[in-house]
């Protein structure tokens, strides 16, 4: 039993680091490519210069620092304080990324005159930081992070995925991993519900009802201002 714990834990520490790192990397390229941008054709943000677009690669890169460590090992009480930051610095990134798009709100209401290429391409960037924030929250959040599931493969679990109503249709070694989290967090921005996964706590709820609300609004909002100038 003590050999099935270890490896399932070494497993779960293969994913947390380089799943994770990867996901980071996604969004800090997108943000450094609008940062270019926005630097190059002096776009601003409500005022704002393009640099603004560049403030939470810190934290994100400080995340992957943190996951890293936590791949390392430690017991639980280390793995917990080490999720506690990262999941503090995820918050973090998110309450950016919803300032951001408030700002971006601000200049459509007061009619500053924006082309439809940069609207579009700030949508996408906030939207996609959205997604994967909220996916990468879902994972530290189900059960207590990667290395807690690891520990407690049948503990409390803060999501129900349709595979674990199924067992006999999947791998008898299949466990939910950082794709799947991020699969549910693109599912609840884009249809604004949960597609295949049930949420089971009220934090589970209420982070997926910020990440709709938001969604809806760079979507409904932004986005489609950007069509509207581009036509």
């Amino acid at each position: 039993m003590k050999a099935e714990v270890n490896e399932e834990l070494r497993r779960e520490s293969r994913e947390t680091r380089w799943e994770a790192s990867s996901a980071v990397l996604v969004v800090v390229l997108l943000q450094l490519v609008l940062g270019y941008l926005s630097l190059r054709h002096s776009w601003t943000l409500w005022g704002v210069g393009g640099w603004v677009w560049l403030v939470p690669i810190l934290p994100e890169l400080v995340f992957v620092i943190t996951v890293a460590a936590e791949g390392r090992g430690g017991d639980l009480n280390q793995t917990g304080e080490r999720r506690h930051l990262g999941v503090a610095l995820l918050i973090l990134v998110t309450v950016f990324n919803a300032v951001a798009l408030a700002l971006l709100i601000m200049e459509l209401f007061t009619g500053e005159v924006r082309t439809g290429g940069e609207l579009a391409i700030e949508a996408v960037v906030i939207w996609s930081t959205l997604v994967f924030t909220s996916g990468m929250l879902f994972w530290e959040l189900d059960g207590g992070g990667p290395r807690g599931r690891a520990f407690r493969p049948h503990g409390y679990r803060d999501f129900l995925f349709s595979e674990m109503n199924a067992p006999k249709l999947v791998s008898p070694d299949w466990h939910p991993r950082l794709l799947d989290y991020i699969y549910l967090s693109f599912t609840t921005a884009i249809a604004w519900s949960a597609a295949d996964v049930i949420p089971l706590s009220r934090n589970a709820k209420v982070i997926m009802a910020i990440e709709a609300s938001l969604s809806a609004l760079t979507i409904l909002l932004v986005a489609a201002r950007a069509v509207s100038v581009i036509g």
